[in-house]
């Protein structure tokens, strides 16, 4: 037997997968039986296979051949459970309020149950035989670029792969695995591309949408056989998958991989809904592609749900559902190029991102879409979190070190690709006005990553769960505005330096909106996770809401972005400099009201979830008030961290609240922009005649001056990122 497997299309493996690449003649045999009216006969290859033989340990034939629903009850039975793509698959499927053990049992075996549904029903054509392919074959394909990865990481921990005889951990063998079933055996070239497997979808996608080279090659394949051909490169080194960066540098080509796979399966959705009754191959190409939005715009996901996988499909809703599917494209990590345009013109190719492509209110001139993102990387992690794991969700780990929506190009003066860069960038130029007060109150730095990293290795749960995306959310990236604030404030100042500060103005900006705001102001969707959706949810409770039921404080803010960006744009520095600390502090207005809000919810029934997000709110802010009054940082303190044997808020949330009125008048906005929920009020000590005659500009308590905490502080501490 030989030790490598050749595949037409240029691609030589490391390890021998023609037993696995076999699969596809399952698939054709199945699609024959079918056409000819043998129903049983292509039930029996599917239940028990016919081509894929295998093989022991020691490379002897056994009497068992793979069988294609053998592969799709893998994921039942738990061996997906590490496996990303499965895992957003499965919770895609699920309703809403479905725990996930209800989750895992009710959806886990989705594509069998399609399939054996199709393979009962004697008028669905040779569709039990393509729903193979593009439900089973797909996703066991991706599982095992996975499965590469924890493989790869079993041997960086110490695990001798060429030594083990059971082949249970083997990187090479899983990614050549994946290149044998993305190909499958048989698969021709030029003109005919015959095939059964992912590439020959890959190819009518292509030809459907002019997305093919010169030669007829389908644009994804050639990315595909470019990436896997990455990822052999560093399987081929001595010591591979030992090196510092092969974790990384494979969780990029995997993701790369399992993007590009996508297109396809949107290509022919999109194909199919513009055929006449061809609702059930809509829903199959559905079921490849809908579920995965459960990683996305949480709107989008529901409404394409509905459309497509809760009800038959409708013709007469294509242009509402391409219009959704669209949007979704930049979430699932390729552009509107990348699926082209249908039947020359027939569906034009959608526009994409613009430089100025709107973040809510705000129309940044500079291209942050890409770190609009980094929410995109937190909703991932705390789906992943959900799952029952053996490796502490090492998976979800990785989307917080490694990151994979969020991205800023190097020519743009810093690199940032994940959340952990975030924390890892703030030491390098110590540009946040407030890092040295974060180092003094936490007595080191890095306080959030070091908390993060600690937690991802803690107990598992809700409270382990709600603690780590909460620190993410509200300790991690508001940490980083600080720093680009004060970034942009430098630029700003230093007349020898060309960058551009609208860059990191347009970036806090982004940060503050994220990118499941999407371009509406007011939307009621509430798919947000930055900074902008929690002051849309506390203006609800707080009573702080605008006449279109928006928060007050997002409309004071966009106010002050534009006005920044026209400031930094013409580099008017004086102007900019108040402008910049009064964005900084009207960002902590959000974070005030969180934390009260979970003194209130915690006083009354606190679980275990309320109290580790209520810690996580307070460590947020608690480096703040420190500064400016260490005493109300203390009450804070003894009411929201948690401590063995202390009853939660012991001292009632008004205290909290009164903790806080301490340091508005040092932030510079007040009792108007903070609100009062359930009979708390933050304000209860204000005295109207201590600001008596002060004039109203946009906070009772704001006093020029008493925020411009940039000119020391910048000049001597500041520097620029550059690399």
């Amino acid at each position: 037997m030989s030790t490598v497997s050749t595949f037409d299309v240029g691609i030589t493996t490391l390890t021998n997968v023609d037993a696995m690449s076999n699969i596809a003649l399952d698939v054709r045999d199945m699609a024959e039986s079918l056409n000819q009216g043998e129903w049983v006969e292509a039930r029996r290859i599917y239940e028990f296979g016919r081509n894929s033989r295998q093989y022991d340990i020691y490379g002897n034939e056994k009497d068992e051949f793979l069988s294609l629903q053998r592969m799709a009850h893998e994921g039942k039975e738990g061996m997906f459970n590490e496996d990303p793509t499965y895992m957003f698959q499965v919770l895609g499927l699920a309703n809403i309020g479905m725990d996930i053990d209800e989750t895992i049992a009710s959806h886990g075996n989705y594509a069998d149950a399609y399939i054996t549904e199709q393979l009962n029903d004697y008028d669905s054509g040779t569709l039990g035989a393509q729903a193979s392919t593009i439900l089973i074959v797909s996703m066991y394909a991706t599982h095992q670029l996975w499965d590469g990865l924890h493989d790869c990481l079993a041997v960086k921990n110490g695990f001798n792969a060429e030594a083990d005889k059971t082949g249970k951990i083997n990187p090479k063998q899983s990614f050549d695995n994946f290149i044998a079933l993305y190909v499958g055996a048989g698969q021709t070239l030029s003109p005919d591309w015959d095939g059964d497997m992912l590439y020959e979808l890959a190819q009518a996608g292509g030809d459907l949408f002019d997305t093919t080279d010169s030669e007829g090659e389908a644009f994804i394949n050639s990315d595909i056989r470019e990436f896997y051909q990455s990822i052999q490169r560093l399987m081929s080194e001595e010591n591979y998958c030992t090196r510092d960066d092969t974790l990384e540098n494979l969780w990029f080509l995997v993701n790369k991989i399992i993007t590009r796979m996508y297109v396809p399966h949107v290509q022919m959705l999109i194909h199919s809904m513009k055929q006449e009754d061809q609702a059930d191959k809509v829903r199959m190409y559905a079921l490849a592609v809908i579920p995965q939005l459960s990683q996305c715009r949480p709107s989008i996901h529901r409404k394409l749900k509905d459309y497509l996988l809760d009800k038959k499909y409708d013709r007469s809703d294509f242009p509402r559902i391409l219009d959704l599917l669209q949007q979704s494209y930049d979430c699932l990590g390729f552009g509107c190029d990348d699926v082209g345009a249908y039947k020359e013109g027939e569906v034009a190719e959608c526009a994409g991102y613009d430089t100025d492509h709107p973040l809510a209110s705000f129309i940044p001139k500079e291209d942050v879409q890409s770190l609009s993102k980094a929410d995109l990387d937190i909703i991932a992690v705390d789906q992943l979190l959900k799952f029952p794991s053996t490796t502490k969700n090492k998976m979800a780990q990785f989307y917080y070190q490694y990151g994979r929506a969020a991205e800023i190009d190097d020519d743009v003066g810093f690199d940032l690709t994940s959340l952990q860069d975030m924390t890892q960038l703030s030491t390098k130029g110590k540009w946040s006005p407030y890092y040295s007060d974060y180092i003094t109150y936490f007595t080191r730095d890095k306080f959030a990553d070091t908390a993060i990293m600690a937690a991802f290795g803690d107990i598992y749960g809700e409270q382990r769960r709600a603690y780590l995306v909460s620190l993410m959310r509200y300790n991690v990236v508001p940490e980083f505005m600080m720093g680009l604030i004060g970034t942009a404030l430098q630029i700003c100042q230093d007349s020898e330096n060309d960058e551009s500060p609208t860059l990191y103005w347009d970036a806090f900006a982004a940060l503050y909106i994220g990118s499941l705001e999407g371009i509406k102001p007011s939307s009621s969707d509430d798919d947000g996770l930055m900074l902008w959706s929690l002051a849309k949810n506390r203006a609800r409770q707080f009573n702080t809401q605008n006449d279109n039921y928006g928060a007050t404080v997002n409309d004071e803010m966009v106010d002050l972005l534009f006005a920044g960006q026209s400031e930094a744009e013409r580099r008017d520095c004086t102007n900019f400099e108040k402008t910049a600390s009064r964005v900084l502090h009207l960002m902590l207005v959000p974070l005030i009201q969180s934390t009260i809000w979970y003194a209130i919810r915690n006083a009354k029934s606190a679980t275990e979830e309320n109290l580790a997000i209520g810690e996580a709110m307070a460590y947020s802010v608690l480096p703040i008030v420190s500064k400016y009054d260490e005493n109300a940082a203390s009450v804070i303190e003894r009411n929201m961290i948690r401590s063995d044997g202390v009853p939660p808020v012991a001292e009632g949330p008004q205290y909290v609240a009164n903790a806080f009125f301490q340091i508005l008048d040092n932030i510079g906005w007040g009792c108007d922009y903070i609100g009062q929920a359930e009979g708390i009020d933050a304000c209860e000590q204000f005295d109207p005649n201590a600001v008596a005659g002060l004039k109203n500009t946009g906070s009772m308590l704001f006093k020029s001056g008493t925020v411009t905490i940039f000119i020391v502080t910048i000049s001597a501490t500041v520097a620029i990122l550059i690399s």
